[in-house]
């Protein structure tokens, strides 16, 4: 086994991580800007060269805790970037410098930077993720309808959300779900 060379699709770092068998599927995580996505979403090969170059910090294979499997995850459908949601509060917004949302997964310019919220809530037979309309400078779409100001609902896995034009899925996280190959 050899060593893998990436480039993040944000910040064009160039990352590298000694070959596991079925690399392609599992999440990476950018050391400089954070970004999470399966290193199939990371560009390789001769491309990888032409990144800024790697630093001291390591690139990270991220494996969820044990104590999220359940939870539930989100990914943004054109990038396949994936991001874990924790329970409670989760507001969901476009990756900016001044952005206060805690999952920042775009640079949609049509996606406010805090533009939605997930509540996680632990009930008897499980989670349930309620989407929470926060007033945002735009519409938020739950599959493919706008939903209205001030609007909670109930989300199941599978659910599709438009925020801006970057449409993410909820999805179970479960052991099937983050196997890695």
């Amino acid at each position: 086994m050899g060593k893998i060379f990436i480039v993040c699709p944000e910040c064009r770092q160039q990352l590298s991580f000694n070959e596991v068998p079925g690399y392609q599927n599992m999440v990476v995580e950018c050391p400089k800007c954070h970004f999470k996505a399966n290193a199939s979403v990371y560009q390789s090969g001769a491309n990888a060269r032409g990144g800024q170059g790697a630093d001291e910090m390591p690139t990270q294979l991220v494996i969820p805790p044990t104590s999220t499997l359940d939870i539930g995850q989100i990914r943004v459908k054109s990038t396949g970037e994936v991001q874990w949601l924790n329970p409670g509060s989760n507001v969901i917004g476009r990756r900016a410098q001044t952005g206060t949302a805690d999952i920042k997964i775009s640079t949609d310019m049509y996606m406010s930077r805090r533009h939605v919220q997930i509540d996680v809530v632990k009930k008897p037979g499980g989670y349930e993720h309620r989407l929470v309309e926060i007033n945002s400078t735009n519409i938020v779409k739950l599959n493919g309808k706008p939903i209205n100001r001030g609007d909670i609902l109930i989300l199941k896995f599978g659910d599709t959300l438009t925020l801006g034009t970057t449409d993410i899925v909820l999805e179970s996280n479960s052991e099937e779900a983050t196997r890695l190959i």
